[in-house]
């Protein structure tokens, strides 16, 4: 779990469980009695990953300035979705680009 995240572990696993179970956010938000904005970011990396939206990931990444050029470049010529970038190149939430 993100150290800065206000969900537990606990709260991260029940709330992947009801997301495979077809809830959305909100719902989950609601009836685990959480943050809807913690909820909604954990969504983003299930979708992301599914459940591997659980796991750490080991120190933050950095990249080059010409590498988010070449992300930009291709979302905002319409070449690939916010969502699809994230997904090829390991970003934690589609948010990023």
């Amino acid at each position: 779990m993100h150290p800065g995240s206000s969900l537990s572990e606990r709260e991260r696993a029940s709330a992947v469980v009801l997301f495979e179970n077809g809830y959305g956010a909100k719902a989950v938000a609601t009836r685990l009695g959480v943050s809807p904005t913690a909820v909604r970011r954990l969504r983003d990396r299930w979708m992301l990953r599914s459940a591997g939206a659980l796991m750490r990931k080991p120190g933050k990444p950095s990249f080059t300035f010409e590498f988010k050029l070449e992300v930009v470049r291709r979302y905002v010529s319409g070449e690939a979705t916010a969502l699809e970038l994230a997904r090829e190149h390991g970003l934690s939430s589609p948010k990023l680009v």
